[in-house]
Formats: C-alpha cells, structure tokens, sequence
C-alpha cells in the first residue's frame, strides 16, 4: 500500500470559492488514489464526507464562505491589470501559506516519521512554503496546477520558456499572436518570473524558516526536487508545446458521466424548439452587480433570439426580465451542457467551465474578467468554436452580434472537432494520472524523467555562453583579419612610397 500525502493549500475569506473549484481539480484524483487501495492522507479546507476507504481528511477550515465579486470591480481595469493580480496573488499566497504553516491539521501531519510517505502531491500556484513540508518528510513531490502553467513552474520542471507560442495566463493570447503580442508576453513572461524570484520566494522562505528554523534550505531551490507537474490542460484545447516527459496534461480529470437533470430542466430543454443558452459566469461573480445599462442591452439582445435561455443568477428576480430567460441560483452546469439541446454557452472563461464547453462540444460566448479566463477564451477562439464580448463593450448590439455568431453552425461543426480530439486518448486523464502517481512511488522520484536542465542556470541553458564565446571568437577573429588586411595595406603602401621616392632620387 503506497502511503500518499497531499498538500492543497487554503483558503481564506472571499477566496474560499475561489479554492472550492480549484479543489475540484484535485478531488477526483484524490479519491481515485485511495479507491486504488492507497493510504492518501489529504491536508484541505474541503472534507470530503463520503470518503472511501484509505481517505483520511485533515481539515484546515471548518466552514466556506460565500464571498462574490462585484462587477464594478471590472469597470476600472486597464493595460497594466494583470500586474495588480500578481500582487494579488502574492498576498493571498503569503496569507494561505501562513495559515496552513500554523494549523493543527499540519501539526498532525509533520508528527509523521521522515520517509513515512511515498508521494507527497500539492498544489503549486501562487507559493511555494510548503516545499519545506515536503523537504522535512523526505518525499518525492507531484505538484499539480489547476490552470495553465505560471510563468515561474518551467524552470523547476525542466521545460522551455517560449514566449513566441506560449504565452503568459494573465494576457488574452493564442499561439497565434503578433509582434505586439510576443513582445507583450515576452516582457510579462520574464517580468513575472523575476518578480517571483524577488517577492514570492523570499517571502514563503522567512515563513517557513519562522516555523521550522533558520536550517530549512530556500524553496528556490526546494522546487527543484519537483518529479511531476500535473497541468490542467490539454494540446487540442491550448495548442502543442514543446514538454518534457515530467510535464503530464490531464486536463478534463473532473470531468465525470452527466447525471440526470431535474425535471424543470430536463422539460425545459426537451420543449425548446430553437434550443437553449446557457449563461454562468461562475460562482465568483455576482451577475445582479452589473450596471443597469449594460444589463438592459443584454437583455433587450436575448429577448430578439429565439432560443430558450437559462441563466445561473444569484437573486430571485431580475428586471425586465424576457420571457426566454429563465434565472437559477443554482444549475448543474456539466450536466446542463451535456445536454445535446444546447446550442452555445455564455461564459465567463473559467477553466473548468471552458473544459466542459470543450469536452462536450458547445460553442462559447466568453467575458473573461480576470486570471486565466483570458487564456482561456484565447485558446479557443483561435479554434474557430468560440468568441470574446468584451465586458466593457456589452451592449445590445454587440451581445445580438456575438450571440449571431456562435450560434452559426460553423462554430458547432468546429467545436465538435475540439471535441473529438480533445476525448479521444489512449488514458483516461483520471487513469493516467493514476497511473505516474504510482510511478513515482515505485521509482522513489522518477529521477529518469526528471530533465538535467532543471540544475542549469537560464545561462547555460539558452546557450549564452556558447554564443558568448562563439560571439567573442568570431569578433576576435575578423577583429585580426581585419588587422592583419590593414597591416598588408600599410606595408604595401609604405611599400610604394619607398619605390616613389628612390625612382626620384
């Protein structure tokens, strides 16, 4: 029995949700893991209580709250926004990780011996205190990001920095992007790296050396034991990149076979002649917050559409409401969009959202507000199956053109060809993630998978040296072909004015 910690970081406040739905991400695997006979110890804020066997919670937070975002926050963001959220984060992982250093649930933990645990997988995101944990227990590590990879997770992984295709999760860019584009990625690819470097690392390293003493080596060097990195993602949504074996893409994990719907929903999408729309901006945002304006040019759009819409709406009522929209507090939305009677899905960009539209082929009209989404919709923009309105051009006209748009049947042909190639695999996600967790266990690291370049400066790894030095020869050489072409010229000049001046004389 492989004996499995796992360290998903915590919540705090209005992030709480936040944390609930990137939990989502980790949960399958967890359960997976323990239903595969393994001894998983998991270390969150969300107990699960239906555990199988071998499941054992250490719960970092006895309750969630319900904190929501309000849409005015959006009015305000400009060019440099995607800073701001660094920072953002870096507060909120300073926070989360001090919380989690200090807990009881914790202290339980680290009562284990050194060696007690096969396999330790945590959530790498936003900071890295818990590499220390790790560190202590003498355990090869998974770590596992909810999203696209940060600009920070390549070098501790081994993998290239591109950003002339990859790019950056805080800028709306495909792979296609132009020169402004590259040139904007490649400044906040870097710029983002070294502000890592300079805020986030020193930061988790005075915490944890806070809480378990001054001998704990630095987490910029702790990341570098990393054996795995499972990513959220997959080639045929975010394009093919250039990864190494250590990099695995399991995007769709959460992804389980559609329940039935209830009977209000299940009528309501089988009497729909036109079909229907489905619109959540997540559980984040407080939709009812959106100013009056914009809120009445995109109702007045909908009422002009034949189609039935359902729209996931936090209040009871809502004004001037047309007879086709139909509000919930709550749906099921993976269910809902499994349902072969949808014909588009407005959205605000989410990952799990997005991967959903994508596994089961619904064309998306995405308002992406913050983070990720903005990647997101990027991605799956350029794959013909999706269009972004803008959130500060809502209006009537331009919600009744992009609505025209994805409900065009060329954006259903095209996200169903997403589709296809983003389910058919040789694994499972759930499976294959199953299946290197218990690699690594085995191997004691998977030190074979790890890449050697993962131990090299950024220097030597881009070959600046060698360029250096070939850059230096190669001056250096034509610097004395140069100087030996002079020295003949000056000999041969001297040469005839030495033949001038004897044929005078």
């Amino acid at each position: 029995m492989t004996k499995l910690g796992t360290t998903i970081l915590p919540s705090k406040d209005k992030f709480k949700l936040l944390f609930k739905l990137y939990f989502q991400f980790f949960h399958p695997l967890m359960r997976r893991l323990a239903e595969a006979g393994h001894s998983v110890d998991v270390l969150s804020p969300f107990p699960d209580r239906e555990a199988p066997p071998g499941y054992t919670d250490y719960d970092l937070a006895s309750e969630i709250h319900l904190n929501v975002m309000d849409l005015n926050v959006f009015e305000r963001r400009n060019f440099m926004y995607h800073y701001l959220e660094f920072f953002m984060l870096h507060s909120l992982g300073k926070d989360t990780c001090e919380h989690a250093l200090n807990s009881q649930a914790l202290a339980r933990i680290m009562k284990r011996p050194p060696g007690y645990y096969d396999v330790i997988i945590m959530e790498q995101f936003n900071n890295d205190c818990l590499m220390g944990v790790a560190y202590l227990l003498q355990a090869p590590v998974i770590a596992m990001s909810s999203c696209a990879m940060m600009p920070w997770h390549y070098e501790r992984i081994g993998a290239p920095v591109i950003p002339s295709i990859i790019s950056a999760q805080f800028l709306a860019l495909s792979q296609d992007m132009p020169f402004a584009g590259r040139l904007a990625n490649w400044i906040t690819v870097h710029s983002f790296n070294l502000m890592y470097k300079i805020f986030n690392t020193p930061a988790a390293n005075a915490l944890l050396r806070k809480r378990f003493g001054a001998g704990i080596p630095s987490t910029g060097d702790l990341v570098k034991n990393t054996s795995l990195i499972f990513v959220n993602q997959h080639y045929s949504l975010s394009g093919p990149k250039p990864l190494p074996p250590s990099v695995i893409e399991i995007g769709g994990i959460h992804i389980q076979p559609a329940k039935p719907l209830p009977d209000e929903l299940q009528h309501l999408l089988e009497r729909a002649e036109h079909g229907v729309v489905l619109i959540s901006w997540g559980s984040l945002i407080r939709a009812s917050s959106m100013p009056p304006t914009k809120l009445e040019g995109l109702l007045h759009a909908i009422s002009r559409f034949k189609q039935q819409f359902i729209w996931k709406w936090e209040n009871d009522t809502m004004p001037n409401k047309p007879d086709n929209v139909h509000i919930m507090k709550w749906i099921p939305q993976r269910d809902i969009l499994a349902h072969p009677n949808v014909k588009a899905f407005m959205s605000h960009g989410g990952l799990m959202g997005t991967t959903e539209a994508v596994h089961y082929g619904v064309p998306v009209l995405g308002t992406p507000m913050y983070g990720d989404q903005f990647l997101n919709m990027a991605a799956i923009v350029q794959r013909g199956m999706a269009e972004v309105l803008d959130y500060m051009d809502i209006s009537e006209d331009t919600v009744f053109a992009g609505l025209t748009k994805v409900l065009q049947h060329s954006y259903k042909e095209n996200a169903l060809a997403v589709s296809m190639s983003y389910n058919e695999r040789s694994q499972k996600p759930l499976e294959k993630a199953l299946w290197w967790v218990e690699y690594v266990a085995k191997t004691k690291g998977a030190p074979l998978v790890k890449s050697r370049s993962v131990h090299m400066s950024r220097f030597a790894y881009y070959s600046l040296d060698v360029y250096l030095v070939i850059g230096s020869v190669s001056v250096l050489s034509l610097a004395i072909i140069f100087g030996l072409i002079r020295l003949c010229c000056t000999v041969r000049q001297k040469d005839r004015t030495r033949k001038l001046k004897s044929k005078r004389h």
